[in-house]
């Protein structure tokens, strides 16, 4: 799966994505195998009982909060990178309340 769908699969900015991969904190394996192409490595991905790990999980209450979305995601990798744990998937929301 490429980096892009996987990115919006979890419900993150591919740009954020990106940034990950650029400073090795993404939080599920990935290799770049062309100029503009960057794999993800989906059966880690799409089988954490099979892997087993971690699950982030990031939460903000509006839409104007997405850049506190994405921090809080960055975050929670950056220490699971620290930390050695894997992480195998990673849950991000926005809810609204009215």
């Amino acid at each position: 799966m490429n980096l892009t769908e996987w990115a919006r699969a979890q419900g993150i900015s591919p740009h954020t994505a990106y940034r990950w991969f650029r400073n090795g904190t993404l939080p599920v394996p990935a290799q770049r195998v062309g100029p503009r192409t960057i794999l993800v490595n989906i059966d880690a991905a799409a089988a954490p009982e099979a892997v087993g790990g971690l699950g982030l999980y990031a939460r903000v209450s509006s839409h104007d909060q997405e850049a506190d979305l994405e921090r809080q995601v960055a975050r929670l990798s950056q220490w699971a990178a620290k930390t050695g744990h894997r992480v195998v998937r990673v849950e991000a929301e926005q809810t609204f309340s009215g």
